[in-house]
């Protein structure tokens, strides 16, 4: 008679990893941490748009990660589109001088005269994974909020940052929004898509307990 089949040994699960962050808060090292959207343009490819000034804090607890906290502020006319083009040679009677003007100024756009910040407040952090979270919360753009969830991974950590000599932690964070939920519907849908995706990196640096 045949040999019964050899059932074969479950995969040992992966050892999990431990943060070793101590707990407190980590405010965002501007020199080291991006923040980028990316939009489709005539449906064609991915057009990049990156802000240059923006801070942000995280209220780490690694014995309780859904007790974490996330607050960020984003300088609304601080943009970078990256154009190299004569925009105002190819935009006759426009009254801005720059792609970047534009989409900061406009009200079409961000209006950061009466917008001056884009802000983002966590409402729930929930674990999902060995080193990953979402992180849901309110995103507040042209003076409209929305929840938004944001899928970050934990990228690494220190004990003693290289410069700052304090601790300091890493993340990636990754998501995406709809610009017409918050009435920013100009050249929908030929021209510019709706679809936002949010793409950040971020060094945090411990900040001093008070």
């Amino acid at each position: 008679t045949a040999a019964a089949p050899v059932a074969e040994a479950p995969a040992a699960a992966p050892a999990p990893i431990t943060i070793t962050a101590p707990a407190g808060d980590y405010v965002s090292d501007p020199n080291h941490s991006s923040v980028n959207f990316s939009l489709q343009h005539l449906g064609l490819s991915g057009y990049n748009l990156k802000f240059k000034t923006f801070d942000a804090t995280v209220t780490f607890d690694p014995a309780n990660i859904a007790a974490s906290k996330v607050t960020a502020t984003i300088k609304a006319a601080d943009i970078v589109a990256g154009y190299p083009g004569d925009y105002a040679a190819g935009h006759p009677g426009s009254k801005f001088k720059s792609w970047e003007d534009d989409l900061a100024n406009s009200t079409n756009f961000l209006d950061a005269g009466a917008h001056p910040t884009i802000t983002f407040v966590s409402t729930s952090v929930e674990p999902s994974g060995e080193r990953t979270a979402k992180v849901t919360g309110d995103l507040t753009l042209k003076g409209v909020t929305k929840p938004v969830t944001l899928d970050v991974t934990f990228a690494g950590e220190t004990d003693a940052h290289m410069f700052a000599k304090v601790p300091a932690i890493g993340f990636s964070a990754a998501g995406s929004f709809k610009r017409s939920e918050f009435g920013l519907d100009y050249l929908l849908p030929s021209i510019v898509g709706d679809d936002v995706k949010v793409q950040i990196e971020g060094d945090f640096i411990q900040k001093p307990a008070a």
